[in-house]
């Protein structure tokens, strides 16, 4: 199992969530609302309209766990839906996970 984390432009979710749902075999995402700088913090190029007055940029946290052959579809899924070009598209993470346990089941 893999898990990815993407940090993409707000204004880009609704794509991100369409190609994801085109992805068979996918069971899900998690989106969450952050906040954070990279590595445009200390370029002094004034307010931005994506910023919050402390410098911090909003962005949303993408977050899929999927088995190993599906890393690729997602990954591009995300790239694709995601890009614009511009400054500040985000990142895509690709982590390990080394068990995963549902909740659901009867503890054993």
């Amino acid at each position: 199992m893999k898990e990815i984390k993407a940090y993409i432009k707000e204004s880009r979710q609704d794509a991100v969530t369409c190609a994801l749902h085109q992805i068979a075999g996918l069971t899900g995402a998690s989106f969450s609302k952050v906040l954070g700088f990279g590595r445009g913090k200390d370029q002094s190029s004034g307010y931005k309209p994506d910023t919050d007055p402390s410098g911090y940029v909003h962005h949303v946290k993408v977050e899929v766990v999927c088995t190993e052959d599906l890393v690729g579809s997602v990954i591009s899924a995300i790239h694709h839906a995601a890009h614009t070009g511009l400054r500040g598209d985000g990142r895509i993470f690709v982590s390990s996970i080394e068990r995963d346990v549902r909740i659901q089941s009867k503890p054993s």
